[in-house]
């Protein structure tokens, strides 16, 4: 008898934790997201809510509009149902991460960039959102918040290889910066076993705009890096993973001053 209780007693443990976890889902898919972040001001501290389903990216967007800080941003790979809903709106196939509500806020006078945003990471990573995140910044003083955790198929969150962390191997020649973005890609791919390829583009620059880079076992980003800084704009990029194909798509911005 002991054991048949502890046997029903442990299915009805698991079953409230799965019906409350679909639950917190199903409510999310009716909670409308926000286009953009809210940004409100006291006296003493800025106060900001967002509501996406990267909350983390959409904070990021709010504060290169208002501060000027442009942050790269990199998705880690979600393939728990967990951290994926189905989109809200006539796409019922769309999966997308399984985001919501996240409020955050910092002190009014004089943010410093590196310190507000280590606040704001952290802040997120105690949150319920999907995804873990680690603040990281280049040899040249860009920041970039990559994702280094999600819940694995047994719903656990478990560290994540980041696809731009990947040591890739280039030729060094001459080529468009459009041409090299597409080549990293592809390396990317073939490396990673996983699909990877260039979205959203600056296309009228990239195009044009020349770079002779390569190198031997160099991580991907630094190549990225190198090709971005060719166009002499401020470029960020955007690294979103893609539940349904279980891949990669890399986009890239000009950062408008």
């Amino acid at each position: 008898m002991n054991a048949m209780y502890r046997t029903r007693r442990a299915i009805l443990v698991s079953a409230i934790f799965l019906s409350a976890a679909f639950a917190k889902i199903a409510a999310q898919r009716n909670t409308p997201y926000l286009r953009q972040a809210s940004i409100t001001e006291t006296s003493k501290a800025v106060h900001l809510t967002a509501n996406s389903p990267r909350p983390l990216l959409q904070t990021l967007d709010a504060l290169r509009l208002k501060y000027g800080w442009v942050v790269n941003y990199e998705d880690p790979a979600y393939t728990s149902t967990l951290d994926l809903v189905e989109s809200p709106d006539n796409s019922p196939r769309l999966l997308l991460p399984a985001g919501g509500n996240f409020a955050v806020e910092f002190p009014v006078r004089s943010p410093l960039e590196d310190q507000t945003l280590q606040l704001i990471v952290d802040a997120y990573n105690q949150s319920s959102n999907p995804g873990r995140f680690e603040l990281r910044r280049t040899n040249e003083g860009r920041f970039y918040v990559v994702g280094t955790s999600a819940r694995n198929r047994a719903n656990v969150i478990t560290l994540r290889h980041p696809l731009l962390d990947t040591a890739v191997t280039i030729p060094a020649r001459q080529r468009t910066v459009a041409d090299t973005l597409n080549l990293l890609c592809h390396v990317l791919a073939i490396q990673n076993h996983t699909p990877v390829s260039v979205g959203i583009l600056p296309r009228a620059l990239v195009a044009f705009a020349k770079v002779n880079i390569g190198g031997s076992t160099v991580p991907a980003r630094e190549l990225l890096i190198e090709s971005l800084q060719a166009t002499q704009r401020t470029l960020y990029w955007c690294l979103f993973f893609d539940p349904a194909s279980k891949g990669y798509v890399l986009d890239i911005h000009t950062a408008k001053s």
